[in-house]
């Protein structure tokens, strides 16, 4: 794929210019994380195959290196999906093709094939036959069913098992959340069965602990004058040590107090452990003062 080119004058650009931009710009950047995993990938090649006397520590630290890496190109792709789906938004779609104006009917059973000539005055009336009896002809005996060979039934095929998938919302709009408090949450959508999310407790998301999972989550949040110092948003696990801790989001609480503003943060949770057990996520606000929640989505995907 080669490079895009932007116009000489950018303010000159069509909307459909503009949006093919748009798009050629996420598609490289998809080339380029796939080259940042494939350079990875031969790099852990290289320590494992290459190396003489390598010991375990040193496999443990470029394990490390590697699942930074991955977790890094995990927060760009999601990125980029969100910004992509926004794009497809406002792509014009392809025209349903229209019916023919006047759609072709069935002739007349009651008409003629042929139109009949009139008849000639001058010549004479063609005689009509004399009338026959039809001679009887026997019926014939239905015909004898062939061997058909029987169907086989079709081959079982394992179809493949579709990933879940959870998007919430804010319980309503503009909620005072208060410190070491769980934040509640409203379904938007679900695919698979794998995360569930009951309205009995809205703030708790259970999921199971032998998958690995992004979270994603968007505020936009304005902290309650007087506030100082920090804070921070903590997504809890139950039982704790189910999932690898994900780091917190640190709040500037007193940043926060002059107006609103929107936080993003993203988190893989990846299981310490296969026993195909439950765990309960929830975001959970440690702070001195209460936040004023106007929005709130989050987004957790299996991978």
């Amino acid at each position: 794929m080669s490079m895009p080119s932007f116009p000489q004058n950018g303010v000159d650009m069509t909307r459909d210019e503009a949006l093919t931009m748009i798009i050629a710009c996420i598609a490289m950047e998809e080339l380029a994380l796939s080259h940042i995993l494939n350079a990875g990938g031969e790099h852990l090649q290289f320590v494992l195959g290459t190396l003489p006397g390598i010991s375990s520590q040193d496999v443990l630290a470029a394990h490390k290196s590697i699942t930074a890496l991955i977790e890094a190109v995990t927060h760009n792709q999601m990125l980029l999906k969100n910004k992509l789906d926004h794009v497809l938004e406002f792509v014009p779609r392809p025209p349903v093709p229209s019916e023919p104006a006047f759609p072709s009917q069935p002739p007349d059973p009651s008409e003629p094939a042929f139109p009949s000539r009139p008849p000639d005055p001058t010549q004479p009336p063609f005689p009509s036959p004399p009338h026959q009896p039809r001679p009887y002809v026997p019926a014939c005996p239905p015909p004898y069913p062939a061997p058909y060979p029987v169907p086989r039934p079709a081959p079982y095929r394992v179809l493949p098992r579709e990933k879940s998938a959870l998007q919430l919302a804010g319980q309503r709009e503009k909620i005072l959340w208060k410190p070491d408090c769980r934040l509640p949450w409203k379904q938007r959508s679900r695919s698979g069965g794998g995360i569930c999310w009951d309205n009995r407790t809205p703030a708790q998301i259970q999921i199971n602990s032998g998958k690995t999972y992004v979270v994603q989550y968007t505020l936009n949040v304005c902290a309650v004058s007087p506030a100082g110092g920090t804070g921070s948003i903590v997504l809890r696990q139950s039982p704790c040590g189910a999932f690898s801790d994900p780091p917190p989001l640190c709040l500037p609480m007193a940043r926060l107090a002059h107006g609103p503003q929107t936080l993003q943060h993203v988190s893989v949770l990846h299981p310490c452990g296969n026993s195909g057990c439950g765990a309960e996520l929830s975001l959970v606000l440690n702070a001195q003062t209460p936040l004023c929640v106007e929005r709130a989505v989050m987004d957790i995907v299996e991978l």
